[in-house]
Formats: structure tokens, C-alpha cells, sequence
């Protein structure tokens, strides 16, 4: 008897900012390759995750949405104001000079409600960024730049689908903040 394969999607938990935004973000990588290989993420691909899922089943999914329906964290800014590159990795990446309080709150209340459905929380503590190039050589110094003002007013839950020419996301479903059961 053959057993039955459940099916599974790739998920993760993100702020996905408008496409405007991701363009200019986009223009702030072309700006930043100078001399820099590497493959860079399409100006919709843009995203800061929040917390990664992984290959979960639908009863899983349900329970992390319910999770994500609790999170009581309001609406707040976000500024990118530094770019850098990890160079273990290749990431080169945009993100805040510090991670707002609202921003690691919102982590917070996140993965409690994941570790309650059996999720095990990542243990490295949260680096808030957006990656706009992978596998980027040579690494570019981390430096200040132009602040981006970015207002986070909701966060999603997106799918995760791996073609030969890298990642699609779709958004599955989003979250208002300062609204608890939205």
C-alpha cells in the first residue's frame, strides 16, 4: 500500500512594500553593482521577510494564519537606510540603521503564535533586510545612503515556488496592523 503524500507549500511571513518602492530599490541595486556580479531580484520580488515557514502542510497553514490573525502590532515606519552585502552568502542587502521596536515586535508576536503551532522559531537573532542581489562578488562595504521611507501598514503570508530561473512569489493572504482578526 502506497502511503498518501500530503501536499505542502513553501511558505514565509513578509512586508512586501508597492512596486514603486521596489523599483527604486531596484535602481539602488543597478546603482550598487558597479563593478559587483550577481543576480538581482526583480523590483516585485522586493520583499523584507519576517519569518520563514518552510514545506508546511494545510493544517499548518491554517494554524499560522490564525497565529498571524492575533498579532496586535500597529502601524509603523520603516526607514532603509544602509546597504551591505554578507559575504558568506553573497546577499547584498538594504535595510534600517536599526530595527524599530515596532518591527521586532511584530517578529515577536509572530513566532510566538508559530512556536504554539509546533514551529521551531529561527534562533539567530533578527536582521531586518530586503535582499536585492544573491550571489553578489565582490561584497561592497556596508555604507549609509539616501533614506528610503517605507510606512508598514500590513504583512503577508506568501508562497514560495522554486523555477529553474529562481523564485516566484505569490501573495496568499495579508494582514492589516492595528487590526487583530482581519
Amino acid at each position: 500500500m502506497t502511503p498518501l503524500k500530503l501536499e505542502t507549500q513553501r511558505l514565509f511571513f513578509a512586508l512586501w512594500p508597492s512596486l514603486e518602492l521596489g523599483r527604486e530599490l531596484y535602481r539602488l541595486s543597478d546603482r550598487a553593482l558597479d563593478g559587483v556580479s550577481g543576480r538581482r531580484v526583480l523590483p516585485e520580488d522586493i520583499h523584507l521577510t519576517l519569518a520563514f515557514l518552510g514545506s508546511v502542510n494545510d493544517e499548518f497553514r491554517k494554524c499560522a494564519e490564525q497565529a498571524a490573525s492575533r498579532v496586535q502590532t500597529g502601524v509603523f515606519a520603516l526607514n532603509l537606510e544602509r546597504i551591505g552585502c554578507w559575504a558568506r552568502s553573497g546577499i547584498l542587502w538594504v535595510g534600517p540603521e536599526q530595527t524599530p521596536d515596532s518591527l521586532t515586535q511584530l517578529v515577536q508576536e509572530l513566532n510566538t503564535g508559530l512556536a504554539a503551532c509546533g514551529h521551531e522559531v529561527e534562533k539567530r537573532p533578527y536582521a531586518a533586510h530586503l535582499t536585492l542581489v544573491r550571489q553578489a562578488r565582490p561584497c561592497v562595504s556596508a555604507r549609509v545612503i539616501e533614506t528610503h521611507h517605507w510606512k508598514i501598514d500590513r504583512f503577508c503570508l506568501v508562497q514560495s515556488c522554486t523555477h529553474r530561473e529562481g523564485a516566484h512569489y505569490e501573495i496568499l493572504r495579508e494582514w492589516e496592523l492595528g487590526k487583530a482578526g482581519v
